[in-house]
């Protein structure tokens, strides 16, 4: 019998790197990326020609279309699998570069006010166990944006997830049959992933993400001297309610002096 539940400190590095991570999830919309992408440009960062940083960028679905919209962005994450897809995927090197790298080493990566602003879509925080990650992660993000500088932060509503969470199903992909379990325990929600992989072994990954809501997260910013200017509750941009699917916060950094 396998512990559901059992999870190792960094099984994202691990797990967002193998092809069936990739085929679980394939089926993720990219037409309404394309419009929140879009909506966020018009609305937060209407300034032409911005240099963005896409924080765990994944394939580069959000990072293309910010470069559609006339913005300078470098797409940056843990996975090498994803990297190399993002990059064959995009041929826009003028404006579009993607590189392999640690959120949490960021002011060793990046130079000092290198970004007008930092964009983490799509639930692509929230992953580390240890507090000082979680801090060194937001001090590398502050290192890097310039003087009102701006960060979009994209995450799970935890309200919302709590009322719409399925314990168990089993998902079926071209290459794969996955059997998912999903809970929210300890502070965390969790999604235990099974499947067979293509020599015929017992694969086993659980995701995890901490089940904060937009106070928790804003205590982050406030830590920071940041200043929470938006609350957005979807990707068509309403106000952020317990009903909400999405819990989109923007901030923007403070002045110097």
């Amino acid at each position: 019998m396998i512990d559901l539940w059992k999870s190792d400190s960094d099984w994202f590095r691990h797990w967002f790197n193998t092809d069936a991570y990739h085929s679980l999830y394939q089926k993720r919309d990219n037409q309404e990326a394309e419009k929140f992408v879009e909506r966020i440009s018009n609305v937060i960062l209407s300034e032409p020609n911005q240099c963005i940083l896409d924080l765990g960028c994944g394939i580069g679905r959000h990072a293309a279309h910010l470069a559609k919209m006339g913005h300078d962005v470098k797409g940056m994450d843990l996975s090498e699998n994803s990297i190399r897809t993002a990059r064959l995927n995009n041929d826009n090197k003028e404006r579009l570069h993607f590189e392999v790298g640690d959120m949490r080493t960021l002011q060793r990566l990046f130079n000092e006010n290198e970004f007008t602003a930092v964009v983490s879509m799509f639930t692509s925080m929230g992953y580390f166990e240890k507090d000082q990650d979680v801090e060194d992660t937001f001090q590398g993000i502050d290192h890097v944006l310039g003087e009102k500088g701006i960060f979009v932060l994209d995450f799970l509503n935890v309200p919302w997830v709590e009322s719409k969470l399925v314990a168990e199903e089993k998902i079926e992909r071209e290459d794969y049959s996955f059997l998912v379990h999903r809970r929210i325990a300890g502070g965390w929600i969790e999604k235990s992933v099974q499947y067979v992989d293509s020599e015929g072994r017992l694969q086993h990954f659980v995701e995890r993400v901490r089940a904060w809501d937009f106070e928790d997260w804003e205590r982050h910013f406030k830590s920071l001297g940041w200043q929470t200017i938006h609350r957005f509750g979807d990707y068509a941009l309403k106000p952020l309610t317990m009903n909400s699917p999405r819990c989109i916060l923007v901030a923007q950094k403070k002045t110097c002096g």
